[in-house]
This record gives C-alpha cells, sequence and structure tokens, in this order.
C-alpha cells in the first residue's frame, strides 16, 4: 500500500513539475515605432522628400482635371454652333486626356506606383535600421515577443519598463553620432591630405621656380662672361691695328 502511494505522489510531483515548465511566463516587450521614426533625422528628411514628391504629383493631377474640365465646359457652351465631326473630335480629346489623367494617377498612387517605389526606396532602409536595433534590444534583453504599440494590436495595460522605445531611439541616435564622428574624421583626413598635397605642389612649384632662377642666372653670368671677352678680344685686335698702322707711318 505504501509503495503504490509514494509511486502515485513521485507521478504527480513529476507532472507537476512539468506543468510547471510548460508554463513558463513569456517576457513580453514593445515599441512605439511612430514615436521611434518621428524622432530621427533621416526619417524626417526621408519623409520630407517623399511628401514633396507625392505633393508634386497630385499638383499635376490637379492641373490635368481642371484642363479637362475646360474642355468639357468649352464644348457644352460651344456645342449648338459646332458640326457633328467637330463634336466628336473634341470629345474624342476629352476621352484622351481623361485617359492620360487615369493612366498618370495608376502610375503614380497605383498598387505598384511611384510613391509605393519612393517609399521602399527612401522609407523602408529607415524602418529595416529601426527593426534591427529592437531585435538585437530584445535579444540582449530576453524578450519572447515585441509588439508595436503604434500598430493594430490591441494593449489595454503595460508596464513602462517593458517598453524599449526610447532605448531603441538612444541606440540608432548613439549609432548616428559615431556615424557622423566617422564622416567628420573622414573629411578632415581628407582634407588634411589635400592641405599636405598642396604644401607639396606650393614646395615643388617654389624649387622649379628657383631652378628656373638659378639657370637664369648661370646663362646671363655666362653671356656677359662671352660679352666681356668678345669685347677683350676686339680692344686686343684694335690695339694691334693701331700698332701696326702707327709702325706703317
Amino acid at each position: 500500500m505504501n509503495k503504490i502511494f509514494i509511486f502515485f505522489s513521485i507521478i504527480i510531483c513529476l507532472v507537476g513539475i512539468n506543468v510547471s515548465f510548460s508554463q513558463k511566463t513569456e517576457r513580453i516587450g514593445f515599441v512605439n515605432m511612430d514615436y521611434i521614426l518621428s524622432n530621427m533625422e533621416d526619417y524626417k528628411l526621408a519623409n520630407q522628400q517623399l511628401e514633396e514628391k507625392i505633393s508634386k504629383w497630385k499638383t499635376e493631377i490637379e492641373k490635368s482635371k481642371v484642363k479637362i474640365n475646360i474642355l468639357k465646359d468649352s464644348l457644352e457652351i460651344e456645342r449648338p454652333l459646332l458640326t457633328f465631326d467637330i463634336i466628336e473630335d473634341r470629345e474624342s480629346e476629352i476621352e484622351f486626356e481623361e485617359k492620360q489623367l487615369n493612366d498618370y494617377q495608376i502610375k503614380r498612387f497605383g498598387a505598384d506606383g511611384d510613391w509605393v517605389v519612393q517609399e521602399l526606396i527612401l522609407i523602408k532602409p529607415i524602418q529595416d535600421q529601426v527593426l534591427k536595433v529592437v531585435q538585437t534590444i530584445s535579444e540582449q534583453k530576453k524578450f519572447d515577443k515585441i509588439f508595436d504599440e503604434s500598430a493594430d494590436a490591441i494593449m489595454f495595460y503595460s508596464e513602462k519598463k517593458y517598453d524599449i522605445s526610447d532605448l531603441v531611439l538612444k541606440s540608432i541616435q548613439k549609432a548616428e553620432k559615431l556615424e557622423k564622428l566617422k564622416l567628420e574624421f573622414d573629411d578632415e583626413k581628407v582634407n588634411l591630405e589635400k592641405e599636405a598635397r598642396k604644401k607639396l605642389i606650393e614646395v615643388k612649384k617654389t624649387k622649379r621656380a628657383e631652378e628656373v632662377k638659378t639657370k637664369r642666372q648661370m646663362l646671363l653670368k655666362q653671356r656677359e662672361e662671352k660679352r666681356k671677352a668678345y669685347q677683350k678680344r676686339k680692344d686686343s685686335l684694335l690695339e694691334l691695328r693701331k700698332k701696326n698702322n702707327l709702325k706703317k707711318s
């Protein structure tokens, strides 16, 4: 009887241990992507560039709509005075402009339009950077899951200690500062190299100028020596001729 009791007791303990392990509490954190992105300079700049493009496209669409409306109004006013063929031509022109406008709207704002492409080019790399940092911090802090508070996930309550938004933002800003310092250092290094090259060129120019000056002085000296030698020979010949003339006389 006692053996049976002990056996069942051991079984119950093992089941209890297994249940406790299986019910291990998950560590769940959250971030606010909107908050993080809105405080990133790169995102602000990229978003501004995207908004400028979108605004330009919308302006072009509005201009086309105004043009089409003018064509329609003009046709309605003039219709009683126009022939059937002219009316057909004007209606064909309006249909063409409307088709062009529709194609342009699809090109810019369709499911695979330019705005999607531009968002992938400008915004997605920054979002990927944030997600990479979120993943790194999640692994460091041993979180099992991370939710985005600014997304559609419903979150009724969460403790601030599980919000890693500021930690993610600081990590990104730190990386940006290091990158900026690296760029500044690289620029300074480039400037120093440019300055060194400039000085080297100046030294070479000065040396070349000195060599030219020295060579010129040597040529002038040689020319002067030749002139003096020529003058000396000339004077000697004149003196000799003078003496000869005196002997003859």
